[in-house]
C-alpha cells in the first residue's frame, strides 16, 4: 500500500504547483520502482476528470473517512482501468475501504460511458491528453562522453536501423532512427521508444531532451575558451550542453534558486571542474565583479508559463474546467500571471545586458504566449538601444518558423529574427527563442543620433507652447 500511498501524496504535490510528475518522481528517495510510479501517476491523470466523477457520485470518501480522495483517484484508477487491479493484499485495509464500493464503482463507470456515448475506457480519456501530440523520443548525444557516430553504431548494433530523416517524423518506425536535419548532436526515435533502462542513457551517453529546448545552447554557440552564465540552469541539461558545445573548454557559472534541482545539476556535470554551480539568484550577481569580467555569452532561461510544454502530462493537473480566465491559488488571472512573468522575464534580461563585455544574450521560454515572448523583447530593446536581436543567419537559419509580426508592430524583418516551435506541426514543446547582441559602433551611433534627433524636437516643441502662452498673456493684459 505504501506504493499507492506515495502516489497520492506526488498527486497532491502537483495539484500544489510544488514539481513536475518526473521530478517529484525521481526526487523521492523513497520510491523504488520509478518507471512504474510514473506510469501510474500519468495514467490517473489522463482519466482523472472521470475518476472525480466517480468519487463525486459514490460519495466514497465521504463514508470511508481514512480515504484520502488523491489515494483513491490510484486505487480506483487500477480497480477499474487496468488488468491487474489493485495489486495490494486483499486484506490491506484501504484496499478494503474500496472494494467494498466496487459495485456502485462499475455501475457508475457504465452510466458515464452511457451518457457520454462511449464504449471503452480509451473513449473516456480528457479531451486535453487527445489534443496533446505524440511526439518523437529525441535523444541529444552526450559529446562529453561520445560522439554521434560512436553512438550511431551503439544502436545499429542493437538492431536499430539508420534512415534518412522522413519529412513527417510521425512515419518513423519502431527501431528506426535519424539525425535531426537542425541539430547534429541529436538523435530522434519512434515516440514510443522507452530509454530510461538503456545503458547509453544510464551512463550518460546520451541525455533525453525535447529538440526545442536544445535550441538556445546553438543559438548561444559559445566558442571553446569562453566564459559563460547560465542564469536560471537547474536541473542542468543547457549547462552539459553549453559545456559539450565548447569540448569541455572555458567557464560556466550555473545559477538557480532551487537547491533540489542544484542538486541535479550537479550530479550531472560534477566532474567538469570548469563549471561552478551557484546557489541563488542570477539578480544578484553583480556584472562589475571582477570574475565575471571575461563573460561575454548568458544564456538566460527564466521562469515562465510553461504553456508550450505538451510532452509531459503536467498540464492536465488543474482538470478539465481551466480555462484563460480562471484564477490560481493566489487568486490571481492569467492575465496577471502573464504580466508578472513579463516582468520578471524583462528584469533578468536587461541585469544580463549589465554584464560589460556581454556579446550574446540568448532569452527563451517554454511558452508559447506572445505577453512572455515577443512583447518582453520589444520592451528589452526599448529600454536597451545600445543591443539589437542577432540576424537570423546566426539564430538557427535551417529553422523555418519565426516570430509574429502582428505582436511585433508588424515588423517583419525583426520576427523573422527570433524563433518560435508550434508543438502540433513541428512535434517539439512549444518554445521561443531570441538573441541579444551588442550593436556596432556604427551600428550604436545611428541609434544614438536618431534618439538625440527625437529628445532635440521635444525642448523645441515646448519652447514654442511657452511662446504662445506668452503672446496669450501679453494680449491679456493688453
Amino acid at each position: 500500500m505504501n506504493f499507492y500511498q506515495h502516489a497520492g501524496r506526488i498527486l497532491d504535490k502537483l495539484a500544489r504547483h510544488e514539481g513536475t510528475i518526473k521530478g517529484l518522481v525521481i526526487g523521492d528517495p523513497k520510491v523504488q520502482d520509478k518507471k512504474k510510479m510514473y506510469a501510474l501517476v500519468c495514467e490517473t491523470l489522463k482519466y482523472k476528470q472521470v475518476l472525480n466523477e466517480l468519487i463525486d457520485s459514490t460519495k466514497i470518501c465521504e463514508i470511508e473517512k481514512k480515504l484520502k480522495r488523491s489515494l483513491a483517484l490510484v486505487l480506483i484508477h487500477d480497480l477499474l482501468f487496468t488488468k491487474r487491479g489493485i495489486t495490494v493484499r486483499n486484506e490491506v485495509p484501504l484496499k478494503q475501504c474500496v472494494m467494498r464500493h466496487q459495485a456502485r464503482l462499475k455501475a457508475e463507470l457504465i452510466k458515464i460511458k452511457i451518457k457520454r456515448g462511449v464504449t471503452t475506457n480509451e473513449d473516456l480519456v480528457s479531451q486535453k491528453v487527445k489534443d496533446a501530440v505524440l511526439i518523437p523520443r529525441y535523444a541529444r548525444v552526450n559529446e562529453h562522453k561520445t560522439t554521434v557516430e560512436k553512438a550511431i553504431k551503439a544502436f545499429e548494433k542493437e538492431g536499430y536501423v539508420l534512415i534518412k530523416c522522413p519529412e513527417n517524423l510521425c512515419e518513423l518506425k519502431q527501431k528506426e532512427f535519424c539525425i535531426d536535419q537542425h541539430l547534429p548532436d541529436m538523435l530522434i526515435f519512434h515516440q514510443r521508444t522507452d530509454f530510461h533502462d538503456h545503458p547509453l542513457y544510464k551512463s550518460g551517453h546520451i541525455i533525453l531532451q525535447d529538440k526545442a529546448s536544445c535550441f538556445p545552447a546553438h543559438v548561444c554557440h559559445p566558442p571553446q575558451g569562453a566564459h559563460v552564465i547560465d542564469a536560471c540552469a537547474a536541473p542542468g541539461n543547457k549547462t552539459s550542453h553549453l559545456s559539450a558545445l565548447m569540448k569541455n573548454t572555458g567557464k560556466i557559472w550555473a545559477f538557480d534558486l532551487d537547491s533540489r534541482r542544484l542538486g541535479l545539476l550537479k550530479r550531472l556535470t560534477g566532474k567538469a571542474g570548469y563549471i561552478t554551480p551557484i546557489h541563488g539568484s542570477f539578480l544578484e550577481a553583480d556584472p562589475n565583479d571582477p570574475q565575471y569580467s571575461q563573460v561575454e555569452y548568458l544564456l538566460l532561461d527564466p521562469s515562465c508559463s510553461g504553456s508550450g510544454i505538451i510532452s509531459r502530462l503536467d498540464h492536465l493537473v488543474d482538470g478539465e474546467d481551466e480555462n484563460e480566465g480562471s484564477n490560481d491559488k493566489n487568486g490571481s488571472t492569467q492575465e496577471e500571471r502573464l504580466k508578472n512573468l513579463s516582468e520578471f522575464q524583462i528584469s533578468v534580461i536587461e541585469h544580463a545586458l549589465k554584464f560589460p563585455n556581454a556579446k550574446r544574450v540568448v532569452y527563451s521560454t517554454c511558452s508559447v504566449h506572445a505577453e512572455e515572448n515577443e512583447h518582453v523583447v520589444k520592451t528589452v530593446l526599448k529600454n536597451n538601444p545600445e543591443f539589437e536581436l542577432a540576424s537570423r543567419d546566426t539564430v538557427l537559419p535551417t529553422w523555418h518558423r519565426r516570430g509574429m509580426p502582428e505582436e511585433m508592430d508588424g515588423d517583419e524583418d525583426l520576427a523573422d529574427r527570433v524563433v518560435r516551435t508550434i508543438p502540433a506541426e513541428d512535434l517539439t514543446n512549444g518554445f521561443f527563442v531570441s538573441c541579444f547582441i551588442r550593436k556596432t559602433s556604427e551600428g550604436l551611433k545611428r541609434t544614438i543620433d536618431k534618439v538625440e534627433t527625437v529628445q532635440e524636437a521635444k525642448p523645441n516643441k515646448k519652447k514654442k507652447r511657452n511662446n504662445n502662452k506668452k503672446k496669450k498673456t501679453a494680449l491679456t493684459v493688453e
